[in-house]
């Protein structure tokens, strides 16, 4: 409902992408790997997300915005995955608007449906507590990380833009690259009110 395109992609991935989404965490060498492209397990979906957004653009897509729900590795142990609600969204809002002016796509876009995805999962946005601590890989000034109370329990979202940085070192192509991941796992552990 909020404009985004599901993508499907492999829990495999090209390690120069994962490398700029995997923190602390180790690469998950894949033994016999289908491509030398896809020869790690993912420590995050932005790095399938990327490659594909990446592609998209550079066929003229330029205004897009995609999903994907699915496992991301922290671990070689079994167990050691978590299922991550994550997307992306490229480009300007109101490009080609006869009544809005365009502008780029920013956090308060992502921010808007992160909550708003929440509250559609039955969470009550009055509790929710946000603050500035977010991974590497996100703008330190434009992002934010969502807990479903101020007890400040479980991540229950990141979301802002993507590093400058990172944006330079892949050459992609856009105007403005933003992202949420949401938590399904500590979702189900808080308490609906």
């Amino acid at each position: 409902s909020k404009g985004y395109l599901e993508a499907i992609t492999w829990s495999f991935t090209d390690s120069n992408y994962n490398d700029h989404f995997k923190g602390e965490n180790n690469d998950i060498k894949i033994i016999n790997p289908i491509s030398s492209e896809l020869g790690v397990l993912r420590n995050s979906i932005f790095s399938n997300l990327i490659m594909y957004m990446s592609k998209n653009l550079d066929r003229g897509f330029k205004d897009l915005s995609i999903f994907e729900i699915g496992p991301v590795f922290t671990g070689s142990n079994p167990g050691d995955q978590a299922t991550i609600v994550c997307g992306l969204s490229a480009g300007k809002k109101s490009r080609l608007s006869w009544i809005d002016k365009e502008r780029n796509v920013d956090v308060f876009d992502i921010k808007r449906d992160v909550v708003q995805t929440l509250v559609e999962a039955g969470y009550n946005s009055d509790n929710f507590f946000i603050d500035t601590e977010t991974p590497n890989y996100y703008h330190p000034g434009k992002s934010g990380r969502l807990f479903l109370n101020s007890e400040k329990d479980q991540v229950a979202a990141y979301f802002g833009e993507i590093h400058p940085n990172i944006l330079k070192k892949i050459d992609i192509k856009t105007e403005a690259l933003i992202g949420f991941e949401i938590f399904l796992d500590s979702l189900k552990k808080q308490k609906k009110t």
